[in-house]
């Protein structure tokens, strides 16, 4: 299944055991598909790229988000 274009969502928080697990779990749990997830972390905090389909699912991804 290939996409013309991709919309991404950066995440940046406190670094914790398990933080990319409960993100990219969260997202699943609302049924939008990652196209790609990459972090890294720097210090005590972590920044993620969230890959996703398309817009409406970036907005979804940042409303479910915002709750963790």
């Amino acid at each position: 299944n290939v996409t013309r274009r991709l919309h991404s969502v950066r995440v940046m928080g406190r670094d914790q055991p398990g933080v990319a697990a409960a993100l990219t779990q969260k997202l699943a749990d609302e049924g939008i598909n990652l196209r790609g997830f990459s972090a890294s972390v720097a210090g005590a905090q972590f920044v993620a790229y969230v890959a996703v389909d398309s817009l409406d699912d970036a907005n979804k991804a940042i409303a479910v988000l915002a709750k963790v």
